[in-house]
């Protein structure tokens, strides 16, 4: 093999360096990106703790359930040994009912807190899904937050029709008077454009069932009206 001449050499060593320099080059933006979305600071949302709660919740409800398929079992059980060892017929048929009712109101309370908690998981989804911008939308974590949106929201609406059959209603707050055997005030807040006394703002929902309150909903109302509880200061 013959040595390359010296101007051979010079032509390979600028051949070499001229492909040195295209690799060190900035690659190109993706073609229909502004300028702006690629120089954004923004910081990218913290995904990977937001499935982490999920996970999380959606571990807790399991295990709320069996709690709730335990709680069924023990009380069939203590019913039969009730039945047994009372003897009047109407004495057994009054402790079935209120071991009925306790258990039905124990069911309920379960079902509320597991959906107080998957609501506050949805809000949070729905915040970080609005909150993403620019390029970062585009590389699949939109597609996540979606689909963790739905399936929180499906879930939402299941638990929601176990309420409607069980005949437990949430109560009508927002923007309506407060009305204090329903509803208590926990904060009073000064805002013109509304009416003195009427609720602007739903912390907790509350629930009726029978026509019975099973939780006051927990409210924010227009300074105005005196509050039926104590509140947590003005906004």
């Amino acid at each position: 093999m013959s040595v390359p001449e010296p101007e051979a050499r010079a032509r390979l060593r600028e051949s070499v360096v001229r492909w040195l320099d295209e690799l060190d080059a900035a690659e190109p933006a993706p073609e229909g990106v502004a300028p702006e979305i690629l120089a954004s600071p923004e910081p990218a949302p913290d995904l990977f703790t937001l499935l982490d709660q999920l996970t999380a919740l959606t571990r807790e409800a399991q295990l709320q359930g069996r709690a709730t398929n335990r709680l069924h079992a023990d009380l069939t059980a203590a019913m039969e040994r009730l039945a047994q060892s009372v003897t009047p017929a109407d004495a057994v048929a009054r402790r079935l009912t209120e071991a009925r009712r306790e258990a039905r109101l124990e069911v309920i309370g379960e079902i509320l807190e597991v959906r107080d908690r998957l609501t506050r998981g949805l809000d949070e989804a729905q915040r970080r899904l609005a909150a993403l911008r620019g390029l970062r939308a585009r590389l699949g974590q939109r597609p996540v937050l979606a689909a963790l949106v739905e399936g929180t929201s499906l879930a939402c609406e299941r638990l929601d029709d176990a309420l409607r059959r069980l005949d437990v209603h949430e109560i009508a707050c927002q923007g309506e008077p407060f009305d204090p055997t329903l509803m208590r005030a926990v904060e009073v807040a000064e805002v013109p454009a509304a009416p003195p006394g009427m609720v602007v703002e739903v912390f907790r929902p509350g629930y009726t069932s029978n026509g019975r309150v099973l939780r006051f909903a927990e409210v924010k109302v227009v300074a105005g009206a005196p509050p039926a509880s104590g509140t947590r200061g003005d906004a």
